[in-house]
């Protein structure tokens, strides 16, 4: 099964997966949104097979490292090498979250060959995140036939 979460930026879709499948026995890796007195600083990326957690991006002008520059964040290359390794090693699991194809992604960057490499798999169940800005871009990337579960 393959199956995406769609919503739109912000609706609370990584959030809820990382709760619903935190004490599964799955693969793969979510990134949740981190705070700071009350303001989104980031994201960290965290490995849904072992708890490990890293630094994957922070806000434009909040983060202390360089990295892969997107529209509003600097993501770690250290936290991309993490979540590619994550989702390498969630292969050897029947579940699989990939959280998130989002622009790297729609461009083949990014996390984009190892969701290629999952995707291609007929044994293995599937659930990757994707906001409803990209939604068509992942069908043009990836042409499975999808169940799509819908956030508000």
């Amino acid at each position: 099964m393959r199956l995406l979460l769609v919503g739109k930026k912000g609706s609370g879709k990584s959030s809820l997966l990382y709760e619903l499948f935190k004490n599964c026995d799955c693969g793969g890796i979510v990134c949740i949104p981190v705070f700071e007195e009350g303001r989104l600083i980031g994201k960290d990326a965290i490995n849904m097979a072992s708890g490990e957690r890293r630094i994957f991006c922070r806000v434009k002008g909040l983060a202390d490292f360089e990295g892969i520059e997107t529209k509003n964040y600097i993501i770690s290359r250290e936290g991309m090498d993490f979540a590619i390794a994550s989702l390498k090693k969630a292969m050897e699991k029947n579940l699989i979250i990939i959280d998130e194809f989002g622009v790297l992604e729609a461009r083949e960057q990014g996390l984009f060959d190892a969701m290629k490499e999952i995707l291609k798999r007929e044994d293995k169940d599937v659930i990757l995140v994707v906001r409803e800005e990209l939604e068509e871009k992942i069908g043009e990337k990836f042409p499975y036939d999808f169940k799509r579960i819908y956030m508000g």
